[in-house]
């Protein structure tokens, strides 16, 4: 078709012009981009991923920090407010 653009062309006719290395680094990071279109992303998996349901049942920070405290204890010590 007359008058019709290709973008394709406009870029291989820059592309063109540049050196074998940079060729080969510029389709390294096309195929690179393309790969990672395609495969989902993995989510990095936190170590406190688990951890997220409420194990105080509702209870404040400081009181779930005192029940800790306080349970199975064999020899006391002084454990400083927050």
């Amino acid at each position: 078709m007359v008058g019709t653009i290709n973008v394709s062309d406009i870029y291989m006719d820059m592309l063109g012009t540049l050196p074998r290395e940079v060729k080969i680094d510029l389709i390294t990071k096309l195929a690179k981009s393309m790969k990672d279109a395609v495969t989902p992303k993995k989510e990095t998996e936190t170590i406190f991923a688990h951890f997220s349901s409420d194990w105080g049942e509702g209870m404040s920070t400081e009181e779930y920090a005192d029940m800790l405290r306080s349970e199975n204890v064999v020899s006391t010590r002084t454990v400083e407010d927050w």
